[in-house]
């Protein structure tokens, strides 16, 4: 694999590990910005302009349990990915 691909691979790694973080962050924010509360199962009223988003908030924030996963999993490879490309960058300038 080439250099430039690894280091390709390696960012977009690294970008899909924290992803679902910044969905997370988002609902966050949202909810902190519109004063409401978010559940799963429970009715809450979380609006812009008339429109409920009360589920897209909610399956943000589930989403977020995917960070337990897609940062050991996808970090680690970005990790080994970014490894080997400094490796191969070492080796040429040799």
């Amino acid at each position: 694999m080439s250099q430039k691909r690894l280091k390709l691979l390696a960012v977009s790694l690294g970008f899909l590990a924290i992803a679902p973080l910044f969905g997370l962050l988002i609902a966050e924010l949202s909810v902190a910005v519109l004063d409401c509360r978010v559940s799963e199962s429970g009715h809450s009223d979380c609006a812009i302009g008339g429109i409920d988003i009360r589920m897209l908030l909610a399956i943000l924030y589930t989403g977020g349990w995917v960070s337990m996963i897609s940062i050991p999993v996808a970090g680690l490879a970005a990790l080994l990915c970014y490894t080997k490309y400094r490796d191969a960058n070492l080796n040429r300038n040799q």
